[in-house]
């Protein structure tokens, strides 16, 4: 048993805390942000401006961001990602985007552009 555990916090102790993103645009600058991030059709890099957060491309090419995980919906028009910070988002046997906390529409608004440092 002890050594079961002393497994565990080791294994636990090795798994990072922060998970922010970094990508690359067209003209090698790197942007950060606390969540994943995405090129959109020119090109120039977005991230979620929450940790874990989602950044994905909309129909039209666009990054539109979440506080968790997004999911589109079923006519891929629209995403819907998790109110809660971190949260995740699964679709349910009818195709419809089911979140923890509830669902949010992602948007350009909950992303964000820094370069890095």
């Amino acid at each position: 048993m002890k050594r079961i555990l002393l497994f565990l916090s080791l294994l636990l102790s090795t798994v990072p805390t922060v998970y922010a993103d970094c990508e690359t645009d067209r003209f090698g600058v790197v942007f950060c942000g606390r969540g994943h991030c995405a090129q959109d059709k020119k090109g120039d890099i977005y991230c979620s401006k929450y940790l874990h957060g989602d950044a994905v491309l909309d129909k039209y090419g666009n990054v539109v961001c979440g506080k968790g995980q997004c999911l589109p919906s079923i006519k891929f028009d629209d995403f819907y990602c998790s109110a809660i910070e971190s949260g995740g988002a699964k679709l349910d046997r009818t195709a419809t985007v089911k979140c923890y906390g509830g669902c949010d529409k992602a948007s350009a608004s909950m992303c964000e552009r820094q370069p890095g440092k």
